[in-house]
């Protein structure tokens, strides 16, 4: 099994203040960098009441304070992982980089590595 791989962001464009709270993750993960510190972590929150995808996993960033929620894990990757976190097994995140492309500022993007945690429920 594969603990530990990169995936986009999805769904990011109908996350609250979007893009703004994209804006405000590159800011906060550019301070971060300034600091040392590792990165800034993402919090996997499984949402089976979600009206679209019964395996949704969405994607917060604490960092960025009440906009945190930031969208979700690819569906696919979702209905994989899904089944595992209900079972028990517990993931963490790392955002990886955040998207800006200077010709779409209103459009930006990310990325994070998650990864299987040390320890289950």
């Amino acid at each position: 099994m594969i603990r530990k791989f990169e995936s986009k962001v999805v769904g990011v464009s109908f996350a609250p203040a979007y893009p703004a709270n994209l804006h405000a993750l590159e800011e906060a993960a550019g301070r971060a960098f300034i600091k040392g510190e590792e990165g800034l972590a993402a919090i996997l929150v499984r949402n089976p009441d979600n009206e679209f995808d019964e395996n949704a996993i969405e994607v917060h960033v604490p960092a960025i304070g009440d906009e945190g929620m930031i969208g979700h894990l690819p569906r696919d990757l979702a209905a994989k992982l899904a089944p595992i976190i209900d079972d028990g097994m517990r993931w963490s995140g790392m955002v990886k980089s955040v998207y800006i492309n200077p010709d779409h500022p209103d459009r930006p993007g990310i990325a994070i590595v998650v990864e299987q945690a040390d320890n289950t429920l």
